[in-house]
């Protein structure tokens, strides 16, 4: 059991179906919330005020993903789908479909969403842990900026925008209200990259 992921309590099943019993969160999921809001501020992100309670988003997915790679699981999922907040505002991570057992020969694993996939699972190559750290990076990007900075209409052309050119924020681009070392820690958590 994880505080910052959705445990599952239980499990069953009949003959036709399998029954999964799974901590219930109430509060939506980080997709519900940007659609809503479009972009947080840099204390929202960081202290989000939700039914008068601070919470910390980034802190929260490092810590969730620092128990799953602990136990030598890759997610190679996170996204504001699969980013789901309690009713007390703290956000926790769900869906572990496409979640592997890290294995350093990984090449052939490619599972993932486009806009969120770093560049080593969107080129077939190996890849370890950091994977979820830039998919991290990604949110952390959109978080400030009301959009993904890799966006297209399909897997091949984000493909050739991630392999064209690696988004980093610019001074210029830092919204009033955000630090330039929250920027910088966006560059950097997008920039991971090793096995």
């Amino acid at each position: 059991m994880n505080s910052f992921i959705v445990n599952m309590i239980y499990s069953f099943q009949d003959y036709e179906n399998l029954y999964l019993v799974m901590d219930l969160l109430t509060g939506g999921d980080m997709r519900y919330h940007i659609a809503k809001r479009k972009r947080f501020t840099e204390t929202e992100t960081s202290t989000f005020n939700y039914t008068n309670f601070k919470e910390f988003f980034i802190c929260c997915i490092l810590l969730g993903l620092e128990y799953i790679h602990e136990n030598k699981v890759i997610h190679r999922d996170i996204k504001p789908e699969n980013l789901v907040l309690d009713e007390t505002g703290y956000l926790r991570i769900t869906d572990f479909g496409v979640a592997k057992y890290f294995t350093r020969e990984n090449s052939n694993e490619t599972s993932g969403t486009p806009g969120y996939m770093s560049p080593e699972v969107m080129c077939s190559q190996n890849h370890s842990y950091a994977v979820d750290l830039f998919a991290v990076g990604v949110i952390g990007y959109e978080f400030m900026l009301g959009y993904r900075p890799y966006y297209a209409k399909s897997r091949r052309e984000i493909k050739e925008l991630i392999l064209a050119k690696q988004v980093q924020i610019k001074k210029s681009e830092i919204p009033e209200g955000w630090s330039l070392e929250a920027a910088d820690f966006i560059n950097k958590v997008k920039a991971c990259i090793y096995i």
